[in-house]
């Protein structure tokens, strides 16, 4: 298949039109932020209702249950308008942290190989003495039968 310069030109001006348009996010939920007036309000509203209309108000909100009763919890432990602070994020390592990292996986490898190693060498040497007890049996079973 062949593409002129023409139909290239064409097929940018389509596709960078549509990217404007629309956006890579464009049709995503958004999430809802609430004010705290807003939740003391429902609150109130929603602990006002009879017994069988309470899902009224939730639906009427586009709110969940589970919702209501955070914010029922949050308000009657007096933390309702406290603003969450933010874990604090991992930054990115250091050129000298990215490197330390680095050289502590590469001793925990030649750790590892070196462990295996050690345990090789260990049966070989299980493996010789046990060659050298039979060795040394055979030797003397040979003297013994000698007169």
């Amino acid at each position: 298949m062949t593409i002129t310069t023409t139909e290239t030109a064409v097929a940018t001006d389509e596709s960078s039109e549509s990217i404007s348009a629309a956006g890579p996010r464009e049709g995503r939920p958004v999430r809802r932020h609430f004010s705290t007036e807003y939740k003391r309000r429902i609150l109130a509203e929603y602990e006002a209702a009879p017994t069988g209309s309470k899902g009224l108000v939730l639906r009427r909100e586009g709110l969940y249950d589970a919702s209501v009763k955070r914010w029922r919890e949050q308000l009657e432990a007096g933390t309702l308008g406290r603003v969450n602070t933010p874990k604090p994020r991992r930054g990115k390592k250091t050129p000298e942290q990215a490197r330390i990292a680095e050289l502590e996986k590469q001793v925990a490898k030649l750790e590892a190989e070196s462990a295996k190693k050690d345990k090789a060498i260990a049966k070989r040497e299980e493996a010789l003495e046990v060659l050298g007890k039979g060795v040394a049996f055979l030797e003397a079973l040979s003297k013994k039968d000698r007169p």
